[in-house]
């Protein structure tokens, strides 16, 4: 499928720091939450038109988020979903002048940044993760072996869309079933293999700068991924193109 390069988005790194115990404390709760309940309870309310206005509202105050940068309806967001998932203004971001350019996907906070080493990537500070786990597709593993790689995290109040970073022909599309820790760096300094033991959409591209893949991994309370090409009612793992 041909795709176009899309604006590019801002992120920035984090600083990189070892687990504390207190941060072992911070995460144990997850390992006994109802993870799935929870966030098919969240899924309805978010799309719940009764329980849009105070839960925007409450989420703002929240988060300071300023709207002006956004596409906001005129008869205001028709719920939490919406909102959450809200769209930027044409202008609210500029394309690279070189084509061949790898623009950021999305708006956030680069937490890891380097090369696939023996097929390992790196999780965060004496962590790492298997890239064949994390694509749950081998051959492409390898052609992506000695590549780079980028891990970019979504906070709550940022812009919560993903664009191709490149110009590309999609391959294939997985939808991984798994856990739904939180993604958080708190997170990824505890849990090991985070991001191949959550749920997770795997999309594997051709691109003029070779075989490349972008991985969005879901986390408690946010699971749906909606694509393009396959439309709302392929958000979660069960349907794959």
């Amino acid at each position: 499928m041909p795709t176009a390069l899309r604006p590019t988005c801002s992120a920035w790194c984090a600083p990189v720091s070892e687990a504390s115990g207190f941060d072992y404390v911070r995460t144990l709760p997850q390992r006994l939450l109802p993870q799935q309940l929870l966030t098919a309870a969240a899924n309805r309310a978010s799309n719940s038109s009764v329980l849009a206005r105070p839960l925007i509202a409450g989420f703002r105050r929240l988060f300071d988020i300023n709207l002006a940068e956004y596409q906001v309806p005129a008869q205001g967001f028709a719920c939490f979903d919406e909102f959450f998932t809200r769209a930027l203004k044409e202008d609210a971001r500029i394309f690279p002048d070189d084509r061949r350019t790898i623009a950021c996907p999305c708006d956030g906070r680069i937490s890891q940044l380097g090369r696939v080493e023996q097929g390992r990537l790196l999780q965060a500070k004496g962590r790492d993760f298997s890239l064949t786990e994390l694509l749950a597709d081998a051959a492409w593993a390898r052609r992506l072996d000695g590549g780079h790689f980028a891990t970019i995290y979504l906070a709550p109040y940022d812009y919560h869309r993903v664009h191709l970073p490149f110009d590309g022909r999609l391959r294939r599309e997985l939808r991984v079933p798994g856990r739904l820790f939180s993604v958080s760096a708190t997170t990824a300094r505890t849990v090991d293999r985070l991001f191949a033991r959550n749920e997770r959409m795997v999309t594997l591209f051709d691109t003029e700068h070779g075989p490349a893949a972008v991985v969005m991994v879901a986390a408690m309370l946010v699971a749906g991924i909606e694509t393009p090409w396959s439309g709302p009612d392929a958000t979660r793992p069960g349907k794959q193109l």
